[in-house]
């Protein structure tokens, strides 16, 4: 990881400090498990690496329409860093297909690595935690427990079937071991069984 790649990295942080929910902790994450599958799949990994810091740059500008957004920012970020076209044009299209809420579906090994980190991410103990964010913010929880069940099942079914690769299968399917323990756990505890 050179200067250049630093810079992205401080860039990456800048943009998405008004992220609550996509914010430059969950590009990093999301880059550390790209990085995980990309290793195992024989991918670019330099791609992987910026597009996975960039990929959410776009939720605090225009969260419906962030792929796109993102990778237009990402175009002109890396250009002004100085990296190649063909390497900008790469990055740009894995920003831009790695959303399974909108924009075009991913072509590339890249492409599909991201968006199914991006899944992966999406569940978990983390994954949990993000989603009742995502809920308070849009006004679909309201901070009562008994919800908390439902809220899980509706991150497994979101993620259920959408994955590219078996290592993005393997993580989600113990992410989503837990959560339905944990599920169980709180079920058990709402009924005063435990």
């Amino acid at each position: 990881m050179g200067e250049r790649d630093d810079k992205v990295e401080e860039i990456a942080r800048q943009m998405s400090q008004n992220a609550s929910f996509a914010g430059f902790d969950h590009a990093w994450r999301v880059t550390q498990i790209a990085l995980d599958i990309g290793e195992r799949e024989g991918a670019d990994l330099e791609v992987l690496r910026i597009a996975g810091l960039l990929h959410d740059i776009g939720v605090p500008l225009d969260k419906p329409r962030h792929y796109e957004i993102g990778a237009f920012l990402a175009r002109g970020i890396l250009k002004e860093l100085g990296y190649g076209e063909k390497f900008v044009d790469r990055v740009a299209k894995v920003i831009e297909t790695h959303s399974r809420y909108g924009g075009p579906d991913p072509e590339t090994l890249e492409g599909k690595i991201l968006q199914d980190a991006d899944a992966v991410e999406y569940v978990g103990a983390v994954g949990l935690v993000r989603g009742i964010v995502r809920a308070l913010e849009a006004g679909r929880y309201r901070g009562d427990v008994n919800q908390i069940p439902s809220l899980i099942d509706d991150l497994v079914a979101q993620i259920s079937g959408n994955l590219h690769t078996e290592r993005a299968k393997e993580l989600v399917r113990e992410r989503i071991e837990f959560l339905e323990g944990f599920k169980q756990r709180i079920l058990e505890e709402l009924n005063g069984e435990k």
